[in-house]
């Protein structure tokens, strides 16, 4: 009889799927969405210390029904752990100042469809997965303190997660090149202009030579790719640098990131929906060919960034492999060696940026 039911909540989800305005995928996830209707459909409102109102429902929303999900790349579960909310629906927000009498009391909803979204946050870009919920009985609480029936005008759901780029297994044992090294695509080569100073130093340049240019493609946990290079370039080349000021080198410490090339950005890879890095773990080529600072100012003063600039052929297919652009934001690959505090009127009124990811110039020409 159970079993009927759910087939039976399948066939009207399929005659008559929720309206809304998001911009989200239904997916199809007929395992998934049978088990979830089988889950309790009720919650209890609650209010958190800031004011968030929500619906406590029943954690096997995440836990019974992620597992049964078939998706790309990795999905991690929102956490259920007794410090967290686990599973909820969102009811009212805390800026919307609503204290219900309701607290304490059941509601009732139904589980309709499986759905994923990409979500802008200040974070970057999030790719969600979510059930979605049809409450009359949530609708007509909101109405009843004077506010639109649904939060933020967005269908009630329960969040199951988010979806991740992932790796082979065993990736971080590749010891093999990768084919791009050995690939004829056409590729752009260093740009000759742009917002950064070119230093001729033919001593930082050969020792930057004398290090091996190899380096294991790497996966970070949230999704940016970076090429993971010897720590040389930065504990053999920062000391001979012509620095005026007090420097910051880039941390080759045990647990840091340490010298390496941006690849990839994380918005990028969720936004293209590249969640299998087949290339994770292999290894690929480089030059260093310069020795170049950029200027900039933040809220902190001024600093100037050293970075060596490196020619990747191997890199840009990489990238134009997965639909992207030859270099990171129209950037040249780099080495970011650290910061040097500066004071110069000549500086721009920029933000800073963040030297562990991506470094910000504007390109102009490229060499021929």
């Amino acid at each position: 009889m159970k079993k009927s039911l759910a087939y039976l909540s399948l066939l009207l989800l399929i005659l008559s799927p929720l309206s809304g305005g998001e911009d989200y995928r239904v997916e199809s996830q007929p395992i998934a969405i049978e088990e979830a209707i089988t889950i309790p459909n009720q919650g209890i409102l609650k209010q958190k210390e800031n004011g968030f109102v929500y619906l406590d429902v029943s954690n096997e929303f995440i836990t019974a029904v992620v597992p049964l999900l078939d998706h790309e790349g990795l999905l991690r579960a929102r956490p259920t752990a007794s410090r967290s909310i686990g599973a909820h629906i969102s009811v009212f927000h805390e800026q919307e100042n609503v204290t219900p009498d309701e607290l304490g009391d059941v509601f009732f909803f139904e589980a309709k469809e499986i759905r994923s979204f990409t979500l802008h946050t200040r974070d970057g870009l999030k790719k969600l997965w979510v059930i979605a919920v049809n409450s009359p009985e949530l609708e007509n609480l909101r109405e009843k303190y004077g506010l639109a029936p649904k939060l933020k005008g967005y269908d009630y759901h329960i969040t199951l997660g988010k979806q991740m780029p992932s790796a082979p297994e065993n990736w971080e044992t590749v010891e093999h090149l990768s084919e791009f090294n050995f690939s004829d695509v056409p590729t752009e080569g260093l740009f000759t202009e742009g917002d950064f100073v070119k230093i001729e130093d033919s001593k930082i340049l050969s020792t930057a030579a004398k290090v091996n240019a190899i380096g294991q493609l790497k996966l970070k946990g949230n999704g940016f790719v970076y090429l993971d290079v010897n720590n040389a370039f930065i504990d053999e080349i920062w000391q001979q640098l012509p620095l005026q000021g007090e420097f910051d080198p880039v941390s080759t410490q045990p647990k840091k990131m340490g010298a390496h090339i941006s690849v990839i950005h994380e918005d990028e890879m969720i936004g293209k929906e590249i969640w299998n890095l087949a290339e994770a773990g292999e290894w690929f080529s480089f030059e260093v060919k310069e020795l170049r600072y950029v200027d900039r100012k933040n809220a902190k003063g001024a600093k100037r960034l050293w970075l060596l600039a490196a020619d990747s052929p191997a890199l840009e297919r990489l990238r134009m492999h997965y639909g992207l652009k030859p270099k990171l934001q129209n950037h040249d690959f780099h080495i970011t060696i650290g910061n040097e505090q500066m004071e110069l009127p000549s500086l721009l009124d920029e933000d800073n940026i963040d030297i562990d990811e991506v470094f910000e110039f504007e390109p102009a020409a490229r060499a021929s």
